[in-house]
């Protein structure tokens, strides 16, 4: 039987092998750089039954009908996509026997992606936490399409031309959309465009219509993700056009960082521009590390200088742009004088009607026929309020308080809406839209991931990034590459405005593929330094 088997052995070329992995290597690197491309860029309404639990009147999170613009066919095309990679993955493993070699961040994935299994396996809604909301589609199955994907970036050989084109392939989102983004501020609406309708949608279903008022700002969902990415992307391109050598890449990355700027303004949403200001003292490090300080600080004076110049009309366009930005740290919009006097005499109205509130309940409540009766009051309902970061304070704190009580598995990821309190009394004084308002995240990329998985999947999230920063750290002190530093400070950058927004499809694959390629050029950068310091003990 020895025997028989030893006739079936193939003895494979080594040189051949490694020659296949290079081939896969491209194959994998150009099918992620098609992700990077595609899935932003991808809206296409869909209509399809969805089933929830029942836990208000709204039609928001009921069973029913429900629309997507601009998240189903996202997920849809990173999942089968992974798949395609996984599988030609698993072919460069075990037929071209790559090596995988044991690290802390793969550990981390490793656990990471244990954790969102079982918080399906004992999520309370089990379908639900698989797929993820109609309208986000981020359930389990989206991240560990993340896990897999940034898994696979980080074992493919990444070499400097490589990052090049992974920052090349962010280039038609930024043109896209800030074109969109533009027009749209300035009062174009864009769905007024027939190619538009078309690309949106061929037809819509009997008894179907678009509602009075909606607008196509981005191919983001929503104005604090299109704000959040757009800080990635500024911090990306400036960084690359401060420290870029060649003349017309620094002309190139200023101009991608200026639409990415444009990009953040009008997306009218305040978490990108505290990204950046928190991102500043870089600014300050890479002036400190750079060669050629003179001409850092000429790009940096010629990025301000575009930003002004993009700004200025912006802010007098609608003078929200202040208050979404410099607004956040100033108090006083040196814009908004008519609309301070226009408050003034709504209050002054205001007042007046409570003058005559009064004076009428005091009349009625003086002829009343059943004055021996004790008086039955309504019980005080909080006033209306905005709790620290847009509210963002206040959803934190419950959300905290759930976590609390499943602190291991979580609750099931994209199931928030169905387990925060929307009956809590507090909300009018802390949200500032009403009692009607509906929470349907937590607002916050680190708080949504121990909520939906656990504590455990945070940690091993935390561990990953933790361990990531440090191989970063020694890498810069090594040697300063350019691109790849750039790309971290992008990533670093998403890591920052995670604190005030959740994780989408459509922003998640820049981080998740980003971060497996930069750890991928940081092994073999030390590997290469490995090999050289060998050689100069040897001679």
């Amino acid at each position: 039987m020895s025997d028989w088997y030893k006739y079936l052995q193939i003895e494979r070329d080594a040189q051949e092998d490694r020659l296949d992995r290079e081939r896969v290597d491209t194959v994998l690197f150009w099918g992620l750089a098609s992700i990077i491309v595609i899935v932003p860029l991808i809206v296409r309404l869909h209509i399809a039954d969805f089933i929830g639990p029942t836990i208000t009147q709204t039609t928001v999170l009921d069973t029913g009908p429900k629309a997507d613009v601009f998240t189903y066919y996202k997920s849809m095309f990173l999942l089968c996509m992974t798949v395609l990679l996984t599988l030609l993955f698993l072919y460069k493993v075990f037929v071209l026997h790559e090596t995988i070699p044991k690290t802390n961040i793969y550990i981390g994935l490793a656990v990471l992606a244990v954790c969102l299994t079982l918080s399906a396996v004992f999520a309370p809604y089990k379908t639900l936490a698989l797929y993820g909301m109609h309208d986000r589609h981020e359930g389990t199955l989206t991240y560990l399409c993340y896990v897999m994907l940034c898994f696979i970036a980080a074992n493919i050989r990444c070499t400097m031309n490589r990052i090049r084109w992974f920052v090349y392939s962010l280039y038609p989102f930024v043109l896209i959309n800030a074109a969109l983004g533009v027009v749209n501020f300035f009062g174009y609406d864009v769905l007024k465009v027939s190619w538009i309708q078309r690309l949106l949608y061929s037809s819509l279903p009997e008894g179907a219509k678009i509602a009075e008022g909606s607008r196509f700002l981005a191919t983001i969902n929503h104005g604090n993700y299109v704000s959040g990415i757009s800080a990635c992307l500024i911090v990306l391109f400036s960084t690359l056009a401060i420290l870029e050598g060649r003349l017309w890449q620094k002309f190139t990355h200023g101009f991608f960082a200026s639409l990415s700027f444009a990009l953040l303004l009008s997306s009218l949403s305040s978490n990108g521009f505290v990204t950046i200001v928190l991102m500043s003292p870089v600014l300050v490090y890479i002036m400190m590390r750079t060669r050629q300080k003179k001409q850092a600080l000429l790009s940096i004076a010629s990025l301000l200088f575009a930003f002004s110049a993009i700004y200025i009309p912006f802010v007098k366009h609608d003078s929200r742009v202040w208050d979404e930005t410099i607004g956040f740290f100033v108090g006083r919009n040196p814009f908004q004088l008519h609309h301070e006097q226009a408050a003034a005499w709504q209050g002054a109205a205001k007042n007046l009607k409570q003058m005559a509130t009064d004076i009428a309940e005091t009349m009625v409540s003086g002829s009343s026929a059943y004055a021996a009766e004790p008086e039955y009051k309504l019980p005080e309902l909080p006033g209306p309020g905005i709790a620290p970061g847009s509210g963002r304070a206040f959803i934190w704190k419950k959300a905290i308080e759930l976590i609390g009580q499943k602190p291991f598995f979580g609750y099931g990821l994209d199931t928030f809406p169905y387990f925060f309190n929307q009956d809590d009394p507090e909300k009018n004084a802390n949200l500032g839209e009403g009692y009607s308002v509906i929470v349907d995240k937590p607002h916050n990329m680190y708080i949504g991931l121990a909520f939906g998985a656990g504590l455990l999947a945070l940690i091993a999230f935390l561990v990953i990034i933790g361990s990531w920063l440090i191989d970063i750290t020694r890498s810069v002190r090594m040697h300063l590459h350019v691109y790849p530093f750039a790309l971290s400070l992008g990533l670093i950058a998403y890591l920052i405005q995670g604190l005030f927004n959740d994780s989408i499809v459509g922003t998640a694959v820049f981080f998740w593929i980003g971060l497996g390629l930069s750890v991928s050029f940081i092994m073999h950068q030390n590997q290469t330094i490995k090999k050289e310091q060998g050689y100069e003990r040897i001679s």
